[in-house]
């Protein structure tokens, strides 16, 4: 390993070893959760908003929460609604494009190079949604309602990628500031890894590696399963369920490029069905599990001979073997926690003490926290691994900071009149691009009109009739190779 790949390695380690406390507060499961404040095993939580979903068949999966640098609880999601630091849903945090039935359904990032703008990624599920709204992003502005935080209207359920699998990840990028967030096109091989920056999300890698999902006979349902990178930020590991064979796989990750490659198959079965993974924190471990016939929980040890990929494979030891168990989070404290079936009446977790030794010695112990009060879910929620965030406090008082950027350029769209009753004039600023894509959507992301795909006129102005469009508030939106721009539209 070069020196600077040491220097790198180095750095995220004394990341996940001291700068933690993003990752301080989690609230998953129906109304569970765990603070990390103390500084060791988790105290437990029951003021969270999180719930099951799809009852008398409950459960609850995936949710994303994030702290400031110092831990306190800033804001958290379970896909489909934004609760802020006083467990209310925010004024705009309803009507997410994701649930809680959902593996992974959703992760928060703060933009680079801010404390107060962040991130809320979501992919939706195939139980209720049939994978119909894709991965999308909002931007929540911690400096709204109050300093409380609330999600930006005019970036609002922004489609990035339709028709993904129940999988979302993020590792920082090698600049130290940026992040790659990865998804898995579903009908397909292919995971996008795109750059979120100062500027917002600026592009995306596509890597075709590994098996096409979905795997064997199941459709929709093998989307199932979670996808989970390296603390290092050089892995990823993907496990499907509900498919014949149910599958894992490991592959080399670049944190420089986006570039995913090498896939390991590691386990392949028509009887079992696995569903969590994780890392230990030096990276040197991968576990999974399964949750169907007591199949239990295995690992891997990825530096076995010499990282040789036969001796990764033959490396796999069971840890456990008595139980179904489902979702799998490292957390602050360097262990690995384990949800365990029988899903609704659930209220125990499984913890590994020392993921990061082999075999036995890792020290698994199951059912070793219960919730009195509550239930612990399918699974946990969803953080960069390296626990290597980049925001600090959010300071409403300092001046000049600015608007959430768009992710064009150029200035602001000018919409006259406005509100508006059938015809609206469009002003279109020179953000480079003279072919754009103008379209109006709804409030839940769903486009409602095209007014222009094509070349813009030479004084950028543009006429759209909104006379088939009901009383209310939309967002214009003006997507050009340059990048996204929008503003709020009401129709009266």
């Amino acid at each position: 390993m070069s020196r600077a790949c040491l220097f790198a390695f180095a750095l995220r380690m004394a990341a996940l070893c001291s700068a933690q406390k993003q990752g301080n507060i989690w609230y998953f499961g129906d109304h569970s959760g765990f603070d990390f404040s103390g500084g060791g095993d988790p105290a437990l939580l029951s003021d969270g908003q999180t719930h099951f979903v799809d009852c008398p068949a409950c459960h609850a999966e995936g949710s994303a929460v994030i702290c400031d640098s110092t831990g306190m609880l800033l804001f958290y999601s379970d896909g489909a609604q934004a609760w802020n630091a006083n467990h209310q849903v925010m004024p705009h945090g309803d009507g997410l494009l994701s649930n809680a039935s959902s593996t992974q359904a959703a992760l928060i990032l703060p933009r680079p190079g801010s404390n107060r703008f962040f991130y809320l990624f979501t992919v939706d599920d195939f139980n209720f949604d049939q994978l119909q709204y894709g991965f999308r992003y909002s931007v929540v502005d911690m400096c709204m309602d109050g300093e409380l935080g609330d999600v930006n209207f005019e970036e609002k359920n922004i489609l990035l990628l339709d028709t993904v699998a129940e999988k979302l990840t993020a590792v920082r990028h090698t600049n130290g500031t940026d992040y790659w967030v990865i998804v898995h096109k579903f009908y397909s091989d292919a995971f996008h890894a795109y750059h979120l920056e100062a500027s917002g999300i600026t592009g995306s890698v596509v890597s075709h590696v590994g098996s096409v999902h979905p795997i064997g006979s199941m459709s929709i349902g093998s989307s199932i399963g979670q996808m989970k990178a390296s603390p290092n930020g050089e892995k990823l590991v993907v496990v499907n369920g509900n498919s014949t064979p149910s599958i894992a796989e490991c592959f080399d990750f670049d944190p420089a490029t986006g570039v995913v490659s090498n896939a390991l198959p590691l386990m392949t079965s028509p009887v079992w069905n696995y569903y969590g993974a994780s890392f230990s924190p030096n990276s040197s471990k991968v576990y999974i599990t399964s949750s169907l016939n007591g199949n239990g929980l295995y690992q891997f040890d990825l530096l076995a001979g010499g990282s040789d990929p036969t001796a990764i494979v033959a490396s796999m030891t069971q840890i456990a073997d008595s139980y179904n168990y489902l979702g799998l989070q490292l957390a602050v404290n360097g262990k690995i926690y384990v949800a365990r079936a029988p899903f609704s009446n659930n209220h125990n977790v499984g913890v590994i003490h020392r993921p990061d030794s082999a075999g036995a010695a890792c020290d698994f112990t199951d059912a070793s926290i219960s919730f009195p009060n509550s239930f612990a879910g399918y699974s946990f929620p969803s953080f960069v691994d390296s626990y290597d965030y980049s925001n600090g406090k959010p300071d409403c008082a300092t001046t000049g900071i600015v608007s959430p950027p768009s992710t064009g350029s150029g200035g602001q769209i000018q919409v006259y009149p406005n509100p508006a009753d059938d015809l609206v004039q469009l002003t279109v600023p020179d953000g480079g691009d003279t072919r754009v894509r103008i379209t109006v959507q709804d409030a839940t992301g769903r486009e409602v009109l095209l007014i222009l795909n094509g070349r813009l006129p030479a004084d950028r102005r543009v006429q759209a009739d909104l006379s088939d469009l009901a009383s209310g508030a939309y967002m214009v939106v003006v997507q050009g190779a340059h990048g996204r721009s929008a503003v709020r539209l009401v129709r009266r």
